[in-house]
């Protein structure tokens, strides 16, 4: 998955050189990811851990259209903040992952 972070860093380094289909794209991405991060975790656990992270995600993906046809600072705070969200969902798996095997 660090991989991934790296990519998506990298496409995002310039929002000028993306069209709205490659914006859509990579907002889809992040969020296919994300929605990952939940669903292995709500597998883990039986239950919906993130509900209000899924409810979310489910507007993000209603939005992807607007989003991606965002002027370049607002879509790239956007993205910006989705990326940190990953991040954050990543870390918290990897907490509780050490909690875990402890």
């Amino acid at each position: 998955m660090m991989d991934r972070l790296g990519y998506f860093k990298w496409v995002t380094a310039d929002p000028t050189a993306l069209n709205a289909v490659d914006r859509q794209i990579v907002v889809r991405q992040i969020v296919d990811e994300l929605q990952e991060i939940c669903d292995r975790e709500a597998g883990s656990g039986g239950i919906d851990r993130y509900p209000a992270l899924n409810r979310l995600l489910q507007t993000i993906r209603a939005s992807i259209i607007s989003i991606a046809e965002a002027d370049d600072s607002c879509w790239e705070g956007i993205i910006d903040e989705l990326l940190q969200l990953r991040t954050t969902m990543v870390d918290l798996r990897a907490s509780q992952g050490a909690r875990i095997s402890h």
